[in-house]
């Protein structure tokens, strides 16, 4: 009996001690993760970033800023040092090639080749195309600081990369938009004549009926503006902003994502992208909290029934304002 009892003294001993030593390693873990955690800043508001930026004075409008500030979001590795640093080099490496008091058509050769030739300014790598996602459907790959990490690039950030550097040159350059694609428009300051500036094709020129060829692009799309105009600083801006708007959908943010099509819309109210991705947030919130919850409209409550409506409505005027624009739903 007494060797019982002591065998179970042993063994509360020895779980005692590992009690211990498992509350000393807790207490040892919590308190050098707590200063972490007390520092650790939270998620910015999307909206409120969004807005900020837009809403910034003429003279503090600035493309990189403005899209560094849009990729920290939702990009843990976008390091805006790190993003500065990349276009300081691109854009010192083309000032040097161009020379001394070089004219536009120079500048923008020095571009080219440090942007698309592989060379010293570009580390031997240079950027190209990213022809498995040409339109930059994949998560996140709009955003300049996935171009400038991987080197591979879309219709989306291919254009904002040279018109940051060509900007940053004293070029006069400006966003301008065709359906799910963006280019870069020169404006010649001497004449006011604009060339279109294709980055998905190393940068080269093209001309407008090649946009009209290879895009569902309307008259009435042309008359309105939506598309092949040359957007303002704070409008190019606006445009850039609906990668936020696209990552905002895909985490099933859809009210944030309205906001920010709001945001946008106020800036450049022919935004024909953010009036229909503003359309598919709101047809995603009706499927969410009506198509899902109710399997006929005549079973939603009475309270619910203007919420219902309301969303309706919006979600049908939104794609009627796109089409009276001009866009053309592209088939296939």
């Amino acid at each position: 009996m007494m060797e019982c009892l002591t065998g179970q003294r042993n063994n509360l001993a020895t779980v005692q001690a590992w009690l211990i030593k498992l509350i000393y390693l807790l207490a040892l873990f919590f308190t050098l993760l707590a200063p972490q955690i007390a520092t650790a800043a939270p998620r910015p508001d999307p909206v409120a970033v969004v807005k900020s930026v837009l809403n910034a004075p003429e003279a503090r409008l600035d493309y990189l800023e403005a899209q560094i500030a849009f990729d920290r979001l939702f990009d843990p590795a976008a390091d805006p040092v790190a993003m500065r640093r990349v276009v300081e080099r691109l854009t010192a490496a083309a000032r040097s090639l161009a020379g001394e008091r070089p004219s536009d058509g120079v500048k923008f050769d020095a571009i080219r080749k440090v942007v698309y030739t592989s060379g010293p300014w570009n580390d031997h790598r240079p950027f190209a195309y990213d022809l498995t996602d040409p339109k930059g459907q994949k998560p996140g790959s709009q955003r300049l600081s996935t171009y400038l990490r991987t080197r591979r690039g879309n219709c989306v950030s291919m254009p904002i990369l040279l018109l940051i550097i060509a900007n940053r040159m004293g070029m006069t350059v400006n966003l301008a938009a065709a359906p799910l694609h963006l280019f870069v428009r020169y404006t010649l300051p001497t004449t006011g004549k604009a060339y279109n500036i294709e980055a998905t094709n190393g940068g080269t020129l093209a001309r407008d009926i090649w946009y009209r060829q290879n895009f569902p692009i309307s008259d009435r799309a042309m008359e309105s503006g939506i598309y092949m105009r040359v957007l303002a600083k704070r409008e190019g801006i606006a445009t850039m902003a609906n990668s936020v708007v696209e990552t905002l959908i895909n985490q099933g943010a859809y009210q944030q994502a309205v906001d920010v099509t709001d945001a946008i819309l106020i800036i450049n109210p022919r935004e024909s992208h953010a009036i229909l991705k503003r359309g598919t947030a709101i047809g995603h919130m009706i499927r969410v909290e009506f198509t899902y919850r109710f399997p006929g409209e005549a079973l939603i409550s009475s309270a619910l029934q203007p919420r219902y409506r309301w969303l309706i409505a919006q979600n049908a005027s939104m794609f009627a304002k796109a089409e009276a624009l001009g866009w053309i739903e592209e088939k296939g």
